[in-house]
């Protein structure tokens, strides 16, 4: 298990948002790679399942915007979305790649020394979805490199239930009035608020709770205009830093948030896994 709470020893982990995905295919062996050769010892993936119950790793509901494909993901076997490709959001002309089995990422990321943060998107019933995601886990030798994140909260206390040993993260767009109360009902590790919501007073609940602080933020040319006119962010959030509250920083840049962790006066992370 690697340590959730680096912000104890003056460090912070980076992560990679569907990999490095500012400059290529998100959710792809390219993007995680070259997050991992940018610093990341840690990236971010995304969860869909086929009509055939094949779990894979992708963004959307559906493939039109960031594939060669169009139409649900759940209303297709695995076969056909197997023959598609990946394409950028940005139409930057670069090689598309496939849409991969939630399996063979797994060994991908494992073989790179990646930690994972997995994103269940789906919505569903029952047990079974949630049994597969542990199952593919354990198989690869990742069960404990991976986070479970999901926005549905209900769905990671459902985890845990299920895989008493598993981490998980709640993914926050807001202010809580009561975050650490918030995060013990639904028994998670890490509790992840998106640029700007974030407020010191929400990391410093979870922390006094043991509960890990995970940041995104937009890459740094949203900040760039917004400081031309005034309002620089990236000085509050480095005073956070400094300050202990943020434990993880999420981003599409992976290189830009490894400059700017090192920038701050800070260590990014290196996890160690056994085996």
């Amino acid at each position: 298990m690697f340590d959730l709470l680096p912000s104890r020893t003056g460090r912070v982990i980076a992560c990679g948002h569907r990999g490095h995905s500012i400059e290529g295919h998100e959710n792809t062996r390219p993007s995680l790679r070259r997050a991992a050769e940018l610093g990341a010892s840690l990236c971010e993936i995304d969860l869909r399942s086929t009509r055939d119950g094949r779990l894979v790793v992708f963004h959307d509901d559906i493939l039109d915007n960031a594939s060669t494909g169009t139409g649900l993901i759940s209303q297709m076997d695995y076969a056909e979305i197997a023959r598609l490709r990946t394409r950028n959001r940005n139409n930057l002309a670069i090689e598309g790649q496939p849409i991969e089995p939630f399996e063979d990422v797994l060994v991908y990321c494992r073989d790179l020394g990646l930690a994972l943060i997995v994103e269940i998107k789906d919505k569903f019933e029952g047990s079974e979805y949630l049994e597969r995601i542990v199952s593919l886990l354990k198989q690869a030798g990742m069960f404990e490199r991976t986070l479970v994140s999901s926005f549905d909260y209900v769905v990671l206390r459902n985890i845990k239930r299920l895989a008493p040993g598993i981490r998980t993260m709640g993914i926050n767009y807001h202010r809580l009035v009561e975050p650490a109360a918030t995060a013990r009902s639904a028994a998670m590790d890490v509790m992840n608020t998106d640029y700007p919501q974030f407020a010191p007073d929400i990391a410093e609940s979870l922390h006094a709770a043991g509960v890990a602080v995970s940041h995104y933020v937009p890459p740094p040319q949203h900040f760039a205009l917004r400081r031309s006119y005034g309002l620089d962010y990236l000085q509050l959030l480095e005073s956070y830093m400094h300050l202990g509250l943020i434990d993880m920083l999420v981003c599409d840049d992976v290189a830009w948030i490894v400059d700017f962790i090192n920038s701050c006066g800070l260590e990014p992370t290196r996890l160690e896994f056994a085996g």
